[in-house]
Parts: C-alpha cells; sequence; structure tokens
C-alpha cells in the first residue's frame, strides 16, 4: 500500500479530532489515540494498557504486535501523522507564525512581541503553562509538540487567533518538534552556556538553534547584531534583518536612557526614520529585545509602524522577568536569570540604579553542572550574594551551593542559606537605604524539585508573604 492510499485509508475513519489525544497520559474512556514508539516492546505495553481503558480506536504503526479490531496499523506512520497533525486544524493557512530562539531573552522578546501585534494575537513559551491544562497532562514544555498547539488552537476561545508567537527551544528543535509550521519570520536573541547537559558543546548548541533559521522553516529572519547573530547571517540564506546600536544596522537604537527606576526611554531609527518610546519599566537587554520585538513585527508586515509605536507604551514584562515588588522605599525583582550571562546582566542594571545590590541565587540540580562556578563569577558585581536552592533535584543541594561558590571572589560578602524561604527574608530584612534585592533562577515557576518530589514555591508569592509577615 502506498501513502497516498495510506492517508486517503486514514481519512475514512472519520476521526473526531475533538477526541484525537497523543499520550497515555491523556486517554480517556471513547477518546481516539495516535501513538508510536521507537520501542517495540514498550508500543505494545501502551497498546494493550489503552486498550484496557476502553479507548474508540488506537491508531499507530505496523511496529505494534498487538491485535485487536480496535486498532489500526499504518506503515508510513510518520505520514499519516502528519497529516493527522494538519486536518487537526483547518485554519492553519491563515495563522501567522512567529518563532524566537536564543539563550537569553526569547520568553521577554515574544511576550513583547504578542503585545506590539495586539489583539488575536498568543503568546506560547515558558511563562505559559496555564495554557494547556485543558488540552494535556504531559509536562509543559518551553516549546510543546504540535500536536498540543493545534490542539489549543481549535479550541473556541482560540478561533479568531490571527498570530501565534512561539518561543521554540534547542531542545525541540533537535527533536524536529515543531516540523511542519513555516514561519512567517523567526527572531535570534544571542547565544551563550546553557544546556551542555543535553548538547555537547557551544558549536553543538549553535547548530540546533539554527535550525530554526533555515528556508523549509522560516521565510526571514531578525537577528540581534553580535558575534552568534553574525556567524547566523553568514551562514544562512534566508532574507535577514539585523538590531543594534549600529548605524548599519536595519534597525538601530540611537539612544536609551531612564529617567526613574521604572521607565525606560528608547530611540530608534528605521528606514530613514526617528522613533521614540518610553517603556513602563527597567531590566537587563530589554533594549535589544524590544527592538528584536519590533523588528519581527515590522518586517513581518502583520503591523504598521504606527500601531507598534501606538502599542508599545502599554508594554508589560512577563512574570518573573525582572518582576518588581517595592518594599519600603526598596525595590525586590524576581528574575529567571539562570545563566551567567543573564546573571550578569541582572546584577549591572541594578547597579546602575541602585546604591546596593543584593542577590539570591542558586543552580537546578543533575543538569548543566558545568555552569555553576561561571554562575558565581557573574554574581560578584553584586555587593551581597546568598546562595539558596534553586531546583536541587535528587543532588546534594550543599554540593551544588559549593560550586557555585568557587566562581565567588574570597573577599565578597556570602553566605550559604539552602532553605530558600529563609534565604529571601534574610535577603528583604538586609535592604535599608537605596538597595535593591534579586532573586534570581526561578522567575515565573510557581513549583521547587526536590528530592522528595515537587512541592508549591513562587518566588513572588514568598515575597509578598514575608512582606505581609514584617508589616
Amino acid at each position: 500500500m502506498n501513502l497516498s492510499n495510506e492517508i486517503q485509508q486514514f481519512d475514512k475513519l472519520e476521526i473526531d479530532f475533538d477526541k484525537l489525544v497523543n499520550s497515555t497520559q491523556d486517554i480517556y474512556e471513547g477518546c481516539v489515540l495516535i501513538i508510536n514508539l521507537h520501542d517495540k516492546n514498550r508500543l505494545n505495553e501502551f497498546v494493550d494498557d489503552s486498550l484496557t481503558k476502553k479507548v474508540e480506536m488506537i491508531i499507530t504503526s505496523t511496529k505494534c504486535d498487538i491485535k485487536s479490531e480496535n486498532i489500526v496499523k499504518f506503515k508510513n506512520f510518520n505520514e499519516v501523522y502528519n497529516h493527522a497533525v494538519h486536518k487537526m486544524l483547518p485554519n492553519l493557512n491563515s495563522i501567522n507564525f512567529f518563532g524566537i530562539t536564543g539563550t537569553n531573552g526569547k520568553t521577554t522578546t515574544g511576550y513583547y512581541l504578542n503585545q506590539l501585534l495586539g489583539k488575536n494575537s498568543l503568546f506560547i513559551g515558558t511563562t505559559e503553562q496555564n495554557l494547556f491544562k485543558e488540552i494535556t497532562n504531559e509536562e509543559h514544555l518551553t516549546t510543546p509538540k504540535l500536536f498540543n498547539i493545534f490542539k489549543l488552537l481549535r479550541k473556541e476561545k482560540y478561533k479568531e487567533i490571527k498570530n501565534v508567537i512561539l518561543e521554540v527551544s534547542s531542545h525541540a528543535l533537535d527533536q524536529n518538534r515543531l516540523e511542519g509550521i513555516n514561519f512567517l519570520i523567526s527572531g535570534f536573541t544571542n547565544l551563550s552556556q546553557d544546556h551542555f547537559d543535553y548538547h555537547k558543546n557551544i558549536e553543538d548548541y549553535f547548530q540546533a538553534k539554527q535550525k530554526l533559521f533555515h528556508e523549509e522553516m522560516s521565510q526571514q529572519f531578525v537577528y540581534i547584531d553580535d558575534g552568534w547573530g553574525k556567524k547566523l547571517k553568514d551562514t544562512t540564506r534566508n532574507k535577514s534583518y539585523s538590531v543594534g546600536y549600529s548605524q548599519d544596522n536595519d534597525l538601530h537604537i540611537t539612544s536609551m536612557y531612564k529617567n526613574t527606576k521604572n521607565n525606560t526611554f528608547i530611540n530608534f531609527s528605521l528606514e530613514g526614520n526617528d522613533y521614540s518610546v518610553e517603556l513602563p519599566f527597567i531590566g537587563p537587554n530589554i533594549d535589544q529585545n524590544y527592538l528584536l520585538a519590533v523588528g519581527m513585527a515590522y518586517f513581518s508586515n502583520a503591523i504598521g509602524i504606527k500601531d507598534i509605536i501606538q502599542n508599545s507604551s502599554n508594554i508589560k514584562n512577563p512574570k518573573g522577568r525582572f518582576e518588581n515588588i517595592s518594599y519600603n522605599g526598596n525595590d525586590i525583582f524576581i528574575d529567571y536569570a539562570h545563566t551567567p550571562e543573564a546573571i550578569k546582566r541582572a546584577v549591572d542594571v541594578a547597579k546602575d540604579s541602585y546604591d546596593k545590590v543584593i542577590v539570591i541565587m542558586g543552580a537546578g540540580g543533575n543538569r548543566d553542572s558545568i555552569k555553576r562556578s561561571s554562575m558565581g563569577k557573574a554574581a560578584n558585581h553584586a555587593d551581597k550574594v546568598i546562595i539558596t536552592n534553586d531546583n536541587p533535584r535528587k543532588e546534594n543541594p550543599m554540593e551544588i551551593a559549593k560550586e557555585i561558590l568557587k566562581g565567588i571572589n574570597l573577599n565578597k560578602d556570602v553566605e550559604i542559606i539552602l532553605d530558600r524561604r529563609l534565604a529571601i527574608k534574610k535577603g528583604i530584612d538586609l535592604l535599608e537605604g537605596d538597595d535593591a534585592l534579586l532573586v534570581l533562577g526561578k522567575g515565573h515557576e510557581n513549583t521547587q524539585e526536590l528530592k522528595e518530589g515537587h512541592v508549591s514555591f513562587d518566588d513572588s508569592i514568598v515575597v509578598n508573604e514575608i512582606i505581609k509577615e514584617e508589616k
């Protein structure tokens, strides 16, 4: 049976796509499961178990040995699966997809772009785990699989969505998780040390990111003008635009300044015209993140510059991205910074505006341990460092703390308080005069992963609880 006949066979099944699921975690009586695995034995186990839960139908590959009138098998499963996923979203061709990748700034840039594009736009990324609670019981990924994205967009409340902004992780690109999407335009923020538990080295990491900018995935792209951005341009044939401070860039910043601790003024030039915006927040690298979002919005032709400027005045930072909480004349910032580069930038921004900067930070367990001492080194510009638990997972928390400590200067005021709540309380108690407290590493996350499992923990909630207790 050739491929076209298999697709015809699938179409004759007359699947109710609202009943279609792609994970055994999501099965229920009467659903239709479409699934395949590389491991034949595990596939057989999953299929057998699903049959006992009274699914209406199982669509799988000929690799499966289980026999049942409720099972339909396809030799060319991947092609049939891709066909099924695209049939889930009949209006796919009327949606503009925007992709953003890089090490730092993906979430912030995507969040800005979503607000610049205005109504009928949807951002899907690290901070948006609640979007998929009605869709799947699977763990939320920075970049969900295409099946779950399309299933979300089938929902009645998303039927009017015209622009979808996707935060694209290197894992998703390496695993071809977005195969089948053609991006109207994509953006590249930067590259620095991260995920080396998964990628062999920085070059391997870059090559994974680079996949987003191939002609078969993106029609064009915008990049921040730095070393890795230029390398991307030089190694990719696609139409590209650059943003930065040099007049050689397609969109360039002419000046940026802060007249208060809560506002950022950016002047930029685009195609011979000058524009000025006031952003109602501060934060690390917001100038380039904002400009990258402007470039993606403008060069995609999805919206005009007049509307972009108008929408800029109402932009907000995403949760956990330099999120500000004021207390007794001091400022506390919750930020997701968990790479050496992001930590350094967060500290530098605070040092530029405050007399003293206190940093609370940790590092994740069971992954990417090579960057821990560099994270400690990045915090050296702070006046005080408190090392605490991030998500230690199964690893010894004190050993993680000691590895961070290796990067911190011997003369630095530093202490280890592994209980994150106690560490935050200590940081708040130390605030005086014109100080800033940076609570780094977890940002938007609302759980902490310990040896015993996940426990509820949201930095912003904990900060507000402690402030309430202090009063």
